[in-house]
């Protein structure tokens, strides 16, 4: 019982892939873009509104450098706002309304490492970190988008990190730079693993759909079929009945014929023979007679049997045409 269940199991679950992979490619990126294109909307909308915001640090930790960073920071959500301004004017992807914050705001820390201290590395690494696991948790695009970014974020932190003479490599790391990597490595995972479960959850949906519309016009089909099953039906009843009619008419006109020719029977065996008889007898006299008196005499009963065979002949022929009428 439980390798039965688990073969069933093992068939359903080839059947639903079979089904998810037929699935077109243009219909799932179209629904993908519909299900993520909200997301990406509300991140390019908070990095426009809160990236300037955090100018507010700046002015806090880095106060030499806070307006040049505001300026920076102000041009990040300005161009981000372009962007989502023209997205639709040029029928850009969702995930490119993020890719360009995401990146520029990357590379707006990255500069931010070549004007601060080493008492500044654990805050800006922290703010660096959660811009990363915000990313993940909202954006939903292919790891190749991941691995751009990231490798800009990486090359142009090491470089303004190098450049900086007020940081040191080894206090980079202890003060938060191996969990900056390590959640550059976890946005990665996570962004991917969200991709691929929002397109697998599309494309079952899609797959479910399409069945759906399959099962659909099966049954049209069926119901199609029986229409024209029970047409046929009602057609050849149609034809059964009027078998049954003529049937019944050829039927009633035979009884008829029967009828005359029974008539006509008992016509021949009752009253044919009689005149018959009477002439065969007539006939055998006249043999005999001696005299034109007597011959007489037999013509005139001759003539008499003749008259009544005549009546008796159209008495038949009517009784044929009264069968023939009926």
């Amino acid at each position: 019982m439980c390798d039965d269940g688990k073969s069933m199991g093992n068939k359903g679950w080839v059947k639903e892939e079979s089904l998810i992979g037929q699935v077109p490619e243009a219909m799932w990126q179209g629904e993908l873009e519909k299900s993520s294109s909200k997301y990406h909307v509300v991140a390019a909308w908070a990095a426009i509104i809160f990236d300037p915001v955090f100018a507010i640090t700046d002015y806090l930790n880095i106060p030499e450098a806070w307006s040049h960073l505001l300026a920076i920071r102000l041009c990040v959500s300005l161009i981000t706002l372009t962007v989502l301004i023209l997205r639709n004017r040029f029928y850009l992807p969702s995930h490119i309304i993020v890719v360009v914050p995401f990146t520029l705001i990357s590379l707006q820390n990255a500069y931010t490492y070549g004007l601060i201290n080493d008492s500044d590395l654990l805050g800006h690494n922290l703010n660096f970190t959660a811009l990363l696991i915000g990313t993940g948790m909202f954006v939903a695009w292919s790891w190749r988008y991941s691995f751009v970014a990231i490798l800009l974020s990486i090359i142009s932190t090491a470089y303004f990190v190098n450049g900086n003479s007020n940081l040191q490599i080894n206090e980079f790391f202890v003060q938060g730079g191996l969990i900056l990597i390590s959640s550059f490595i976890f946005m990665s995972m996570l962004v991917q693993t969200r991709y691929n479960l929002t397109i697998r959850e599309i494309k079952a949906r899609l797959a479910l759909q399409i069945s759906n519309n399959e099962v659909r016009v099966q049954n049209e089909e069926i119901k199609l079929r029986n229409h024209e099953i029970l047409a046929q039906a009602e057609e050849i009843n149609g034809i059964n009945e009027n078998l049954e009619n003529i049937v019944r008419e050829r039927t009633a006109e035979l009884e008829k014929k029967n009828k005359a020719l029974e008539e006509y029977a008992f016509i021949n065996a009752h009253k044919l023979r009689s005149p018959v008889a009477s002439i065969l007898g007539l006939i055998n006299l006249m043999k005999k007679v001696q005299t034109i008196d007597q011959g007489k005499d037999v013509l005139e009963h001759l003539e008499i049997s003749a008259e009544k065979l005549d009546d008796v002949v159209s008495s038949i022929t009517k009784a044929i045409e009264r069968g023939d009428k009926k």
